[in-house]
């Protein structure tokens, strides 16, 4: 709403987001999710105005007029106007909010979520979830465009897990048996490849009964996408277009592709993580070679001795170091080992640089270098590392860096019972030439994987499926997974089915990051807690006696 509505006779709803009494004019502000409008009542015409409380649902009845030179508000989308009051009717009355309801909101995350009907209210809330419908439409439309059908999977199904435990649903009717909550719609999108439709999608919505952690909920929403006859370039080629037209459509921005890509097996020993951040450099490097005659005794007999240098890094404090080098112990390594260039070398390995090594290894004045040794959990502390140094020095740049990393390993091994376990999901195909390892050593097998990863963000995971019985049996016996849950995929590959392969991308982690958000909560209408509690809900709860009792369920005390 704008000049062109000046000097019209309007009736406008909304919130009382903000009252000012001045000068015997009330000014409201009057808001719903498209804008805030400046109203303005005479509280001698309109008695009771002075009863008006914050986040009453009012409707105004009144005439357009333009603000006058030195009131407009360029910030607001109506800033040029204003409405001149003549009736109001109070539509719903509210109690005192148990928080203020604004932008810079100060009430804690748990009273937000409590009260999360009034949080949903904020402008910046709204925006995000407003921008999330955004992003699922403009994937729609690609998705749409090029062939794909949308179809709906079940949510109740059988217990197949997938990687996290179940969430299960006693049945009333067939007593002492469950339904399980679908960690995914993974064997029906497979099962649609082997019916013949080629091309699926779906909004999926995914439960998994994980243990809480910061960035996890128990139910998450993934653009679950399935194609026959592709092979990864396929797959691949078809999410990059999906991006480019999300960025397109709800940012405006063009993006570059083909994403790069790298291997697996890179990406660990340059970053320290599957799901590298590019936005900073500071590549994790291998100095065994440099210090291998320097008869240093906490680096003999090490499989690994790495280290980052990090620019700008002089400045850390000892008292910082101090506490890498406790972590680092307490990470099942001998400690780290620094040393910072000034006009002389000083640190713990400081008396082992000299100015070969330092040009070597591209230590300038006012750098840092932080080695650690030890087996295989060097990468990943200093994967840690890497990012938190580059928070603490603000190496981020702006933008977003996509990357695709691939070539996974099918197989890890489970550091509690020795077992093998898959390191991302067992229906994974596995690369051709890494098959004869299948007997010997599962662990050298990679899988035709592949994950987008933006701004060390894993936004989607994806692999060329198995659609081979034979094949599936063998990868389910090596992780001692019982092939009778899985039968009804089992019987469907010997009934002609089609190589096919897909991709997940999530939508909460996507919308997160394209807002520029810093917690999935945020994209959420109605979020549970890093807990995975509801607490405007009051759930989990409790059932009542008689309902344990229809569904032949018996607490134990």
């Amino acid at each position: 709403m704008q000049k062109d509505k000046v000097g019209q006779e309007i009736e406008a709803f909304g919130w009382v987001d903000r009252i000012r009494n001045l000068g015997g004019l009330v000014f409201v502000d009057l808001r719903d999710r498209t804008a805030t409008l400046q109203i303005i009542i005479d509280p001698k015409a309109i008695p009771g105005v002075n009863e008006l409380g914050l986040q009453d649902c009012i409707q105004a009845f009144g005439k357009v007029r333009e603000r006058p030179d030195a009131q407009r508000n360029p910030k607001m989308a109506t800033g040029e106007i204003e409405l001149e009051v003549n009736k109001i009717e109070v539509l719903g009355k509210s109690k005192v909010p148990p928080f203020v309801v604004e932008s810079d909101v100060k009430a804690n995350e748990d009273l937000r979520l409590r009260y999360r009907y009034l949080d949903l209210r904020r402008e910046p809330v709204q925006h995000a979830i407003m921008f999330r419908h955004q992003v699922i439409t403009a994937i729609r439309e690609y998705l749409n465009k090029n062939d794909f059908i949308e179809i709906e999977t079940p949510i109740l199904t059988r217990s197949m897990p997938e990687g996290a435990r179940d969430y299960l649903v006693p049945s009333r009717l067939y007593k002492g048996k469950f339904y399980a909550l679908a960690q995914s719609p993974q064997m029906y999108k497979q099962l649609l490849m082997v019916a013949g439709f080629e091309r699926y999608y779906q909004i999926a919505r995914c439960m998994r009964d994980e243990d809480p952690r910061h960035d996890r909920q128990p139910e998450h929403t993934q653009i679950d996408m399935e194609m026959s006859f592709v092979n990864e370039d396929d797959v691949m080629t078809m999410a990059e277009g999906i991006f480019a037209h999300v960025f397109k459509k709800t940012l405006g921005q063009e993006l570059n592709t083909p994403f790069p890509m790298m291997f697996y097996k890179d990406a660990i020993e340059k970053y320290g993580t599957d799901k590298p951040d590019l936005r900073f450099g500071m590549e994790i490097i291998d100095v065994k070679a440099v210090f291998k005659d320097k008869n240093f005794p906490p680096f003999e007999d090490k499989t690994e001795i790495r280290g980052l240098v990090v620019k700008g890094g002089g400045a850390f404090s000892r008292k910082t170091l101090d506490s890498l080098n406790d972590r680092a112990k307490e990470s099942g390594m001998s400690g780290i080992f620094w040393a910072k260039r000034e006009e002389k070398f000083s640190g713990s390995i400081g008396k082992l640089l000299d100015g070969g090594i330092a040009g070597q290894l591209q230590i300038e004045k006012g750098d840092l270098l932080v080695i650690t040794a030890g087996d295989k959990k060097v990468f990943p502390f200093l994967g840690n590392l890497r990012n938190e140094f580059a928070s603490e020095l603000g190496l981020y740049e702006k933008g977003f860096e996509f990357l695709w990393v691939c070539d996974f390993p099918i197989f890890e091994v489970d550091e509690k019972t020795g077992a093998f376990t898959a390191s991302h999901h067992i229906f994974t195909q596995p690369k051709p030439e890494d098959i004869k390892y299948l007997d010997t050593d599962p662990l050298k097998v990679r899988g035709r994987l592949y994950d987008l990863v933006c701004n060390g963000n894993e936004l989607a995971s994806g692999s060329i499926r198995n659609h081979n019985r034979q094949m599936q049996e063998k990868l389910f016996g090596i992780v001692n997974m019982d092939p009778k849950k899985y039968t009804m995929l089992l019987d469907a590959l010997e009934y002609g089915a089609p190589p096919h392969g897909g991709i997940a991308p999530g939508i909460d982690r996507i919308v997160m990051i394209l807002a520029g958000l810093k917690s999935i909560r945020e994209v959420i209408a109605f979020p549970k807690t890093t807990t995975a509690q509801g607490l405007m809900e009051g759930i989990p709860d409790q059932v009542t006696p008689q309902q344990l009792k229809d569904l032949h369920i018996k607490l134990d005390e």
